[in-house]
């Protein structure tokens, strides 16, 4: 699970969990305390977390990726996309998502052979809503 909030000052947080066995590999501790694997976040830029398996996606930090891609200017929807095809190109039939936020409030997800749905709410839309992502690859 992961998450990220932006509050009406413009400051941002993200946080990760892990369920630490699914995925797990033998001796490892987790990859949500890896900086940039399994969230990260700059107040100035956006933010991001993963969700999957992240003992693929640590190797690839992909959400520090994410926010420097935002910080180049692109949107989050092109900077998951990117992050998650780096990953792809090498591990094709890995599980994993990617969630982002800019510090303008706009958000993306994009997922790789899962399921993948993300809650948003916001002083402008208090109700939360769920977002369903659609794998923009089929899994092979």
């Amino acid at each position: 699970i992961a998450m990220i909030a932006l509050n009406s000052r413009g400051s941002m947080a993200a946080g990760t969990s892990t369920n630490g066995a699914t995925h797990k590999v033998p001796g490892r501790l987790a990859d949500s305390g890896v900086p940039g694997s399994g969230a990260y976040v700059d107040s100035e830029v956006g933010g991001c977390g993963a969700t999957g398996d992240g003992d693929v996606m640590m190797r690839f930090v992909p959400c520090y990726q994410v926010v420097e891609s935002m910080r180049r200017g692109m949107s989050p929807k092109s900077a998951v996309e990117e992050a998650l095809g780096r990953i792809r190109r090498r591990h094709p039939t890995f599980q994993g998502a990617l969630l982002a936020l800019d510090k303008n409030g706009n958000h993306a997800g994009a997922t790789n052979c899962m399921d993948f749905h993300y809650s948003l709410a916001s002083a402008d839309h208090p109700d939360v809503r769920v977002i369903e992502v659609q794998a923009s690859v089929p899994c092979p």
